[in-house]
């Protein structure tokens, strides 16, 4: 298993803000995700919970704020718990 470049892990990172604050576009934010999960190497489970909020960013997009039943608060929050979690495991794994 490779060790992770820490710029991905923090170009996910801006990716979510820039994304979250408005400058960003959905496309970029689920790039950066999965770029960084491959590059990662991580468990299926992870590229698995990642696809599934990614999914919700990707159907989120394609409504308006007040049509979309997906809160873009919610699912910064679930990317950031992502990013915690496998911020965990790599630590485990590679201590």
């Amino acid at each position: 298993m490779s060790i992770p470049h820490p710029q991905n892990h923090q170009h996910a990172q801006q990716s979510l803000q820039t994304w979250l604050d408005g400058s960003g576009h959905s496309a970029e934010l689920i790039e950066a995700f999965r770029f960084f999960c491959k590059e990662s190497q991580l468990p299926e489970k992870y590229g698995s919970a990642l696809e599934n909020v990614l999914s919700r960013v990707e159907s989120s997009s394609l409504f308006t704020e007040e049509s979309c039943s997906f809160s873009k608060k919610d699912l910064a929050n679930s990317l950031r718990i992502w990013l915690e979690k496998v911020q965990q495991y790599q630590s485990k794994e590679h201590s």
